[in-house]
């Protein structure tokens, strides 16, 4: 993801993971993909209504999502689990683990100029977050945190995670810092006990590459 996304900004939505994204790309190396972090959390600040959606549900594997479907992370896969335990993001050996906001966990890829080419997050809920309408809520966060073009590729509610439900997006869009072109998943998953916002972007150019260890990372993430 960015601006926090840059993967996704200080390098997920909540304000956090986009800020985080589109931070981290101007920070750490001003071109990342402002993973519409600050969005890619979710957003702890947001002021914005959520807008209707389809009643969760109905989408199930629908819209895009076959491949999510729960299982353990792979072999020699590492973990981070948020301050307040309630989830647990796992990422591949090669990932590297970044420092952002309090509260959150991130990892990401980087290339040999140091450029983010793929970003995992995930945040508590800290905001008028909701599954009922996330699709339209996590858009238009990021249009407002700054990104361009953005473009709904896939989305669905009612989508089943290890003990948990969630609904998702896939997006794609320009990054405020550094205009990179990015494609992100998004998801808002609901636990027994807590929601969390998970995040996984890819430069659009490497996605083919990238996109199934985010795909592996979302089946195997856990919120509590």
């Amino acid at each position: 993801m960015p601006d926090s996304a840059e993967p996704v900004r200080e390098a997920a939505r909540s304000s956090a993971v986009r800020r985080r994204l589109g931070r981290a790309a101007a920070v750490l190396l001003a071109g990342l993909a402002g993973c519409s972090l600050a969005s890619c959390g979710g957003s702890s600040t947001s002021s914005h209504p959520t807008p209707a959606g389809p009643p969760l549900g109905r989408a199930g594997y629908a819209g895009g999502y076959g491949w999510l479907r729960p299982a353990a992370a792979p072999r020699g896969w590492h973990s981070a689990t948020i301050a307040s335990g309630e989830a647990t993001l796992f990422y591949p050996p090669r990932w590297k683990p970044l420092r952002g906001d309090v509260g959150t966990v991130t990892a990401a890829l980087r290339d040999s100029w140091g450029t983010y080419i793929g970003y995992l997050n995930v945040t508590p809920r800290q905001g008028l977050e909701q599954l009922h309408g996330w699709a339209d809520f996590r858009t238009s966060r990021n249009r407002g945190d700054g990104d361009r073009s953005v473009r709904q590729t896939a989305a669905a509610e009612g989508l089943r995670f290890a003990r948990a439900r969630g609904s998702c997006v896939t997006d794609d869009y320009l990054s405020r810092v550094g205009a990179n072109r990015y494609r992100e998943i998004a998801c808002i998953v609901a636990g027994e006990r807590a929601t969390s916002v998970f995040v996984g972007a890819a430069l659009l150019r490497d996605w083919p590459r990238i996109a199934p260890a985010l795909r592996r990372a979302a089946s195997a993430f856990r919120e509590r």
